[in-house]
């Protein structure tokens, strides 16, 4: 029986834990819309309404998850940049 550090990584593997965190990330920042937006109206001077940031779609957005491990030294973000969800 393999130690965890012994453990070969899978392409599987990786997809299978980069789609929960991404889960993690959508469902912290879907849930705390209102503070962040009220975190951006204390900053800001010239802001934006709330329902004008609603109305035109602006807390809608993906995010994507690259491993460090998975960047290419010389080049973007990686294999896994392309995976995304959208928080609505």
């Amino acid at each position: 029986m393999k130690d965890a550090h012994e453990q070969v990584l899978s392409e599987d593997s990786k997809e299978v834990w980069r789609d929960h965190v991404l889960q993690e990330i959508v469902d912290f920042l879907g849930s705390r819309k209102d503070e962040i937006y009220e975190n951006y109206a204390k900053q800001s001077e010239g802001r934006l309404s709330k329902e004008v940031i609603e109305d035109e779609g602006l807390m809608d957005f993906e995010l994507a998850i690259t491993f460090l491990r998975d960047k290419k030294k010389w080049f973007g973000l990686g294999s896994g940049f392309f995976k995304a969800n959208l928080i609505r």
